[in-house]
């Protein structure tokens, strides 16, 4: 049984699976990630894992994401399998789209596709995927200019059930955590182009693309 969770968009959403579908919740509202977390797992997670097999690992989404709701999530994992004592994986919280995305497309789709969700500031944090035999990410992610109707562009609500159930077939085959590159922690950068590594699975670091819209003000000496 995986724990997944992601807070990487506008909704928290929170879901237990493993060789079948679980539990999911999730709240909407991008700016209480930290108040709804806790209570969308004690209400709706909790109660059910006293009737399932315990948890073997918990998957979280490392963005890209805005900077104070993606570690909301991330953080809560980390806490929620450090007191379990069982395994942290992370998964770009794009290519969790592009899996639920690729499972809907029948074999005369488009081979080629791209997956985005809401940055602000009128852009948006996107990545490009090629059907194939497996699925592959060709470029990003990346956070680029806010387009209305761009061909070929998605915008797809995780669900964190089918996420966990994707983790559970990676950690059975034996896939490893790969690391994120240093340059984007702990604060991020801003970048117009970043390769994160092919996954599926990172250590969970959150995905940082840009500076945080909050600084200090420069009138605040030390």
């Amino acid at each position: 049984m995986i724990l997944a969770i992601d807070t990487s968009s506008a909704v928290t959403v929170l879901g237990t699976g493993a060789d079948h579908r679980g539990v999911t919740a999730r709240a909407e509202g991008g700016r209480k990630h930290a108040e709804e977390i806790d209570r969308l797992f004690a209400e709706h997670i909790a109660p059910t894992l006293k009737q399932s097999a315990p948890i073997q690992a918990v998957a979280v989404g490392i963005g890209p994401g805005p900077y104070s709701g993606l570690r909301v999530g991330i953080s809560f994992g980390i806490g929620l399998a450090r007191a379990w004592g069982v395994r942290i994986v992370g998964v770009c919280s794009l290519d969790v789209r592009a899996w639920q995305l690729a499972a809907t497309l029948d074999d005369a789709g488009s081979r080629e596709f791209t997956v985005t969700t809401d940055a602000r500031r009128h852009e948006v944090y996107a990545a490009r995927y090629l059907r194939s035999e497996h699925l592959v990410r060709t470029f990003g992610p990346i956070v680029e200019e806010q387009t209305i109707a761009k061909p070929g562009y998605h915008d797809v609500e995780i669900d964190p059930a089918a996420m966990a159930v994707r983790v559970f077939e990676f950690l059975e085959s034996g896939c490893t955590p790969q690391k994120v590159n240093a340059d984007l922690v702990p604060h991020g950068r801003d970048a117009a182009n970043y390769q994160l590594g092919p996954g599926p699975l990172f250590v969970p670091t959150p995905l940082y693309l840009r500076q945080p819209d909050i600084t200090v003000s420069k009138s605040v000496t030390p």
